[in-house]
C-alpha cells in the first residue's frame, strides 16, 4: 500500500476514532448535566487546567522525537520508556505537593483533593505513551480508534454509575482515570508483544531525542496553557459556577477542535516527516489537509452557533442559559483555532521545534494579558477579546510557520480553501435566514424542532455543493480508503 492510500486509511480510521469518542463524549455531559450542577463541572474544569498540563510533559516531549528520527535501537527505545516512567511519577508528585496551593488560588478546597486524585492520570498515561507513539509512526490507526472507543466507553460507564451515587465532581475525575489506564493498558497489551522494554537506561544515546523533546515540552506546555489559560482565569475571577457553564459550552463548541483536528494531525504528522525534504509534496498534503479539516469541522461550529438557544436545552435541560449564549463566540473562536492547528505538524516535520517553543511563549504571554484585562469586565468581553487574537494568531502562525517554511504563498492558499469556504458561508446565510423566517412565522416551535430545522437547512445546501465542487478529492480520499 502506497504513503498516501495508508495516509487516507490511517485519517479515515482517526476520523471514526473521533466521531465515536466525541459521541461517547457528548453522551457522557448529556446524562451528567441532569445530574450535577454548574459548580460540580467547574471544580472539574479547575482541576483538569492543572491535569492538561501536566499530561504534556508526562512523556518527558520525547513522543514526536520517535517519530522525527527514523531508526532507533532497542537500548534508546527502553531509555526513552524509563524517562516516560520516570516523568509520569515525577509529576504526580508534585501534583500532590502543591495541590493545596491550587485549591488557595481558586478559593475552592475542594479542587486539591481533585487534584491529588486526578495527578494519578500522569503515570498511567506514561506507561502507554511509547507504545501508542510506535503505533502512530507506523500509521495503525486502526487499533489506535479501537482503544480510544473502548477508554472513553470505560469513562461514560464510570461518570455515570458514580453520580448517580452521589459522587459529584469525583465522578468526573474517576472517569478520566479509567479513561486514562484503560488506554495505556491497551497500548501495553498490544504492543508488548512486538516490543519490550529492557532494564537498561543509556540518557547519552538519546541526546538528540531528548533536546528535540525539551522544545516540544516547552511548546506543548505553552500550547496547552494558551488554549487553557481562560478556563483557569474564568475560574479565579468568576468561580465554579460561570466556569461549569463554560465548560459545557467549551466541550459541545470547541472540544471537536480538541479532539477531531488532533486526530487528523496526527496521521499528518508522520506522513509529512517522512517527506520532510519535499517542499512541493509538503504543499500539496497541508493544503489538503486543511481542506479536509474545514470541511469535516467548520460545519460542526456553525450549526452549534446557529442552533445554540434551542440545543443546550434540549442536550443538557434548563440551567444552562449562560453556556448557550457563549456558544456564537466560542463556535468563531473554534474556526479560527481549527484553521491554525495544522501549521504545528510544517515545523515538527522540518525539524524546527524551537520555533514552534517560541510562537507558543508568545501567544500564551498575550493571551494571558488578553484574559486579564477581559476578565475585569464579564466572560463574554473576555471572549470577544479573545476573537480577536485568535484572528492575529491565525495570520501571523500561517505566515511565519507555514508559508515562510515551504514556500507557500498567501494567493496559493487562499484559492485552495475558497471554494468550502464559500460553500459555508452560503449555508450558514441560508440557515441563518431560514431561521429567522420560522421563529418570525411560527413563533419557537421547540426545541427539537428548531435545530432539526437548522440543521435541514444547512445540510442541504452544504452537502450538494460540497460534492458538486469538492467530488474530485473526496473520491481520492474514498477510494483509498477501500483499497
Amino acid at each position: 500500500m502506497g504513503l498516501q492510500q495508508k495516509a487516507y486509511r490511517s485519517a479515515g480510521w482517526s476520523g471514526l476514532g473521533g466521531i465515536v469518542s466525541n459521541s461517547l463524549e457528548l453522551i457522557k455531559y448529556v446524562i451528567l448535566a441532569r445530574l450535577l450542577n454548574p459548580a460540580d463541572f467547574g471544580l472539574l474544569a479547575m482541576a483538569m487546567v492543572i491535569i492538561s498540563l501536566g499530561r504534556i510533559f508526562a512523556d518527558g516531549g520525547t513522543s514526536n522525537a520517535v517519530i522525527h528520527y527514523r531508526n532507533h535501537t532497542g537500548r534508546q527505545l527502553s531509555t526513552l520508556y524509563w524517562i516516560n516512567i520516570g516523568a509520569g511519577l515525577l509529576l504526580f508528585a508534585l501534583v500532590y505537593v502543591t495541590a493545596p496551593l491550587f485549591a488557595s488560588f481558586y478559593g475552592e478546597p475542594e479542587v486539591g483533593q481533585l487534584l491529588r486524585l486526578g495527578g494519578l492520570i500522569l503515570p498511567l498515561y506514561a506507561a502507554g505513551a511509547l507504545y501508542e507513539v510506535m503505533l502512530r509512526k507506523e500509521l495503525a490507526f486502526k487499533y489506535i480508534t479501537i482503544s480510544e472507543s473502548f477508554s472513553s466507553l470505560a469513562g461514560l460507564v464510570t461518570a455515570v454509575v458514580l453520580a448517580l451515587s452521589g459522587f459529584g465532581a469525583y465522578s468526573l475525575i474517576w472517569a478520566h482515570l479509567a479513561s486514562a489506564g484503560i488506554l495505556s493498558l491497551l497500548y501495553i497489551v498490544n504492543g508488548i508483544r512486538s516490543w519490550s522494554p529492557s532494564l537498561c537506561f543509556h540518557p547519552s544515546e538519546v541526546g538528540p531525542h531528548v533536546n528535540f523533546g525539551l522544545f516540544q515540552m516547552g511548546d506543548r506546555g505553552l500550547s496547552v496553557y494558551a488554549t487553557r489559560i481562560d478556563q483557569l482565569i474564568i475560574g479565579r475571577f468568576f468561580g465554579a459556577e460561570i466556569l461549569g457553564a463554560y465548560h459545557l459550552a467549551y466541550h459541545l463548541v470547541l472540544f471537536p477542535i480538541s479532539r477531531l483536528s488532533p486526530l487528523l494531525n496526527r496521521v499528518a504528522f508522520p506522513v509529512f516527516s517522512s517527506r520532510q525534504d519535499n517542499d512541493p509534496v509538503l504543499r500539496n498534503g497541508y493544503l489538503k489537509l486543511m481542506r479536509a479539516m474545514i470541511s469535516l469541522t467548520a460545519p460542526l461550529f456553525l450549526l452549534a452557533a446557529l442552533s445554540a438557544p434551542w440545543l443546550v436545552p434540549l442536550l443538557f435541560g434548563e440551567g444552562w442559559e449562560l453556556a448557550a449564549a457563549l456558544i456564537p463566540l466560542m463556535a468563531a473562536i473554534g474556526l479560527l483555532r481549527m484553521a491554525g492547528n495544522p501549521s504545528g505538524n510544517i515545523v515538527l516535520a522540518k525539524g524546527r521545534a524551537r520555533l514552534l517553543f517560541l510562537w507558543n511563549l508568545g501567544t500564551a504571554v498575550f493571551s494571558t494579558l488578553v484574559f486579564l484585562a477581559g476578565a475585569q469586565y464579564s466572560v463574554q468581553v473576555l471572549l470577544w477579546m479573545y476573537l480577536g487574537s485568535n484572528v492575529l494568531y491565525f495570520a501571523v502562525g500561517q505566515t511565519v510557520m507555514v508559508n515562510m517554511i515551504i514556500g507557500l504563498s498567501w494567493a496559493r492558499f487562499l484559492g485552495a480553501t475558497a471554494g468550502v469556504a464559500g460553500i459555508l458561508v452560503v449555508s450558514w446565510a441560508v440557515a441563518l435566514a431560514g431561521r429567522n423566517l420560522v421563529l418570525a412565522g411560527f413563533g419557537e416551535p421547540g426545541d427539537p424542532v428548531m435545530v432539526a430545522i437548522v440543521a435541514l437547512l444547512f445540510l442541504i445546501v452544504y452537502l450538494p455543493l460540497l460534492w458538486r465542487t469538492q467530488a474530485g478529492f473526496i473520491r481520492e480520499f474514498l477510494d483509498a480508503l477501500r483499497k
